[in-house]
């Protein structure tokens, strides 16, 4: 089975194992070229993470733009690299999302293709049928409602208040600024 790895960092030989929101060292990798390119583009740094997609019944990913043309404002003209892996040993898939596998084990990629434009690649995906983008105003308040709720815990785990110049609470102030309003400073800031 070929696996997919998607990377802001080109031309590695070897992808080491690294601790991610699984609390365990694993390379991450799918089985979708789709969902690897979507992790080439971070929209904040580790340890916090954006990446609202998800899958139709037809097996297609869907990105769920949480406010007006977030996936442009992330996606368009930024680089990223597509690693092929054809020999991955021990990939199971622990966190039980579609396509997605974890090794515990470094891997050593078959091949790095650079996406010029991680946009535009996706787009002929799109065109293809194989990816989808609901806009903000077809995403539905109950979702919202879940992505707000689990921002306010983000801010709070994180005494994001405190720290306004961090990356995640400045893509906050930005993009979500009623949240950042209304949640209160966590105990601890």
């Amino acid at each position: 089975m070929i696996l997919y790895h998607g990377s802001s960092v080109g031309n590695r030989k070897k992808l080491d194992p690294f601790v991610s929101e699984h609390k365990k060292p694993y390379v991450y990798l799918t089985s979708n070229p789709v969902v690897a390119l979507l992790y080439t583009v971070k929209a904040v740094p580790k340890p916090f993470s954006f990446y609202p997609y998800g899958f139709d019944g037809d097996s297609a990913v869907v990105y769920s733009e949480y406010y007006d043309h977030c996936f442009s404002d992330i996606y368009r003209g930024k680089k990223g690299f597509l690693y092929v892996c054809r020999s991955v040993r021990k990939a199971e898939n622990p966190t039980n999302i579609n396509s997605v596998y974890a090794c515990e084990f470094p891997v050593w990629p078959d091949a790095c293709i650079e996406i010029a434009d991680v946009y535009l690649k996706l787009m002929e995906f799109k065109e293809k049928g194989l990816f989808k983008i609901k806009p903000f105003h077809a995403v539905s308040k109950q979702e919202m409602r879940y992505v707000y709720e689990d921002m306010r815990n983000t801010m709070k785990r994180y005494h994001l208040k405190a720290v306004p110049e961090n990356p995640m609470s400045i893509f906050i102030k930005t993009h979500f600024p009623a949240v950042w309003r209304e949640t209160l400073p966590s105990t601890a800031d």
